[in-house]
C-alpha cells in the first residue's frame, strides 16, 4: 500500500509540472521532482535574489489565495514602480539560518536588487493579500502563515516603507482571514478574522479590524457562545436593509456545522441570526442551523443573499433506519425579524448539484433510491410507502457517452456536463403532479 501512495505521489507531481510548465502558479517545489521553470522576470528576480542570500535556498508558496507564486510582483509602495516579493528558506542545518524568510527587491536603472531581507512569523506561508484597509490608502502586504504541521496559524500585516518591511499588526492567531468590504462605507476593505478557542482564547471570536487615516487599527470583535476549534467558510451577503452580513460557518464536533451570521450595528459587531424568530415567533439560535459537515451556505438563487442549509428526512422516511435515510435540504433566508425556508431541496453534494422542488410538489412529494437502475426516482406521496407510488421525475448520473446515449434515447434530457459525467433527467406524465421538463429545468442548481 505504502508503495502504492508513494507512486500516486510522484505521478501528481509530475502532472503537475507538466500542466504548469513555465510559469510557478499553484506548484509548491517541496512536493516536486524539480522546480518550476520561471519566466524571464522571475529568473532575473531569483539571480538578484541568489546573489544576496545564496544559492542554496528553497522558494516558498502560499497555498491558496490570488497569490499563489513564490515571486509577487506589485507595487508595495508611494513610488510608481513594482517591487518583488519573495519567501525563501535557506538550505542549511544551521538553526541561526533555518527559517521562512522575506526578501523585497526593486528594480534599480532596470536591475533588480535585494532591499530588504527579515524573517517571517510562521513555516509555511497560508495565503497573502495586497490591499489598502479602511480610510488609510496606503498597500498592505498581509500573510497567513502556519507552523510546519499546520496547528497553528497566524496573520502579520507589513507596510513597506523607507526600504524596509515594517510590521505594522502584530502576529494574531487565526483560523480563517480575510479582506471585504463589511458595509462601513469607509474607501477599501476591513481585515476580518475568524479566531478558534484555544489555550490562550477561551472563545473562539471573529473581529473586524478597520484601518484609520492615523494608522491606527480599530476592532470590533464578537465572542461566540460556542468554543469552536475550526471554521469551514467565511462568506458575504447583503441583507434587504442594506446591511452586509457575515456568514460563518463553524465546525461542531467531528462531522457537523452551524451557521453564525454577524453584522456591524454602528460601532459593534453584532450576531444578527439570533435577532431572528421562526414564523412561529419562536426565537431562533445558531444551534438550529446544526447539519452535516458538507452543506456550506451558499447563495442558492444568486439574488446575493447566501442561503443558510438544514436538512430533515424526506416524507416517508421517518421510522427508516438512519442509513436508509434520504434527507431534504431546507434552504432558510433572513428576512429580519423572520427566518424561515425559502426553498425545500434535494441536494445531491457528491453528485454536485440541487433540485429545489417545485412548490407544488413540497409537503407531497418524496425520493427513493433505486440501486437497481442507479437513480434517484421522485414519486407522490400520499401518507403511505407502496412499491406503486407514481413516479414524476428520474435523475441518473452517466459516466460513459454509451451510457449517456442510451439514457437520451430512452426520453432522458442532458441537463448538465462536468468532466466525464452527465446528469440526465426524465420527467414523467400523466399524473395529477406531473411537471414538463421545460418547468423542471430552472428547479437544478449545478454547484461546484
Amino acid at each position: 500500500m505504502f508503495r502504492l501512495q508513494k507512486g500516486k505521489l510522484c505521478l501528481t507531481a509530475l502532472l503537475t509540472a507538466f500542466v504548469m510548465a513555465g510559469c510557478s502558479i499553484g506548484i509548491n517545489v517541496d512536493t516536486m521532482l524539480t522546480p518550476p521553470k520561471l519566466s524571464a522576470q522571475q529568473e532575473q528576480i531569483y539571480q538578484a535574489l541568489t546573489n544576496s542570500t545564496g544559492s542554496d535556498i528553497r522558494l516558498k508558496y502560499p497555498k491558496r489565495g490570488a497569490y499563489l507564486s513564490a515571486f509577487i510582483v506589485a507595487n508595495i509602495d508611494d513610488d510608481i514602480a513594482d517591487e518583488a516579493i519573495v519567501f525563501y528558506e535557506k538550505n542549511t542545518l544551521s538553526t541561526a539560518d533555518a527559517g521562512l524568510r522575506i526578501n523585497v527587491l526593486d528594480c534599480i536603472d532596470g536591475e533588480w536588487r535585494s532591499i530588504c531581507d527579515r524573517s517571517a512569523a510562521g513555516s509555511e506561508i497560508e495565503k497573502v493579500v495586497l490591499s489598502p484597509l479602511g480610510d488609510n490608502d496606503r498597500m498592505n502586504v498581509i500573510v497567513g502563515y502556519s507552523t510546519a504541521n499546520q496547528s497553528e496559524k497566524y496573520l502579520c500585516v507589513y507596510n513597506y516603507e523607507n526600504n524596509y518591511l515594517e510590521q505594522s499588526f502584530q502576529p494574531h492567531s487565526y483560523a480563517l482571514f480575510d479582506v471585504a468590504d463589511t458595509g462601513s462605507g469607509k474607501l477599501y476593505p476591513d481585515l476580518v478574522l475568524l479566531g478558534a478557542a484555544n489555550a490562550s482564547e477561551q472563545s473562539a471570536y471573529a473581529a473586524v479590524y478597520r484601518l484609520e487615516a492615523d494608522e491606527r487599527y480599530h476592532e470590533y470583535k464578537y465572542s461566540f457562545k460556542d468554543s469552536y476549534t475550526d471554521f469551514n467558510q467565511l462568506i458575504y451577503g447583503k441583507q434587504p436593509d442594506g446591511r452586509v452580513s457575515l456568514y460563518v460557518d463553524a465546525a461542531t464536533g467531528t462531522s457537523n456545522m452551524q451557521t453564525e451570521v454577524l453584522s456591524m450595528e454602528g460601532t459593534r459587531l453584532a450576531n444578527v441570526l439570533e435577532q431572528c424568530k421562526r414564523l412561529t415567533g419562536e426565537p431562533f439560535r445558531a444551534e438550529d442551523t446544526v447539519r452535516r459537515s458538507g452543506l456550506p451556505c451558499t447563495d442558492i438563487d444568486n439574488d446575493g443573499v447566501p442561503e443558510i442549509p438544514v436538512q430533515n428526512v424526506f416524507l416517508g422516511y421517518e421510522e427508516a433506519a438512519e442509513t436508509e435515510q434520504l434527507r431534504q435540504t431546507r434552504w432558510l433566508t433572513m428576512a429580519q425579524p423572520r427566518i424561515y425556508a425559502e426553498y425545500y431541496s434535494f441536494y445531491n453534494a457528491g453528485d454536485g448539484y440541487a433540485f429545489l422542488l417545485p412548490d407544488t410538489w413540497v409537503n407531497h412529494v418524496s425520493v427513493m433510491r433505486d440501486t437497481t437502475e442507479g437513480e434517484y426516482r421522485f414519486v407522490a406521496y400520499d401518507g403511505e410507502w407502496k412499491d406503486d407510488m407514481p413516479v414524476l421525475m428520474r435523475i441518473y448520473i452517466a459516466y460513459d457517452d454509451d451510457d449517456r446515449d442510451e439514457h437520451l434515447a430512452n426520453g432522458y434530457a442532458l441537463m448538465h456536463t462536468k468532466g466525464t459525467a452527465s446528469c440526465l433527467v426524465k420527467a414523467e406524465e400523466g399524473e395529477a403532479l406531473s411537471l414538463s421538463i421545460g418547468r423542471l429545468l430552472p428547479c437544478f442548481r449545478f454547484l461546484g
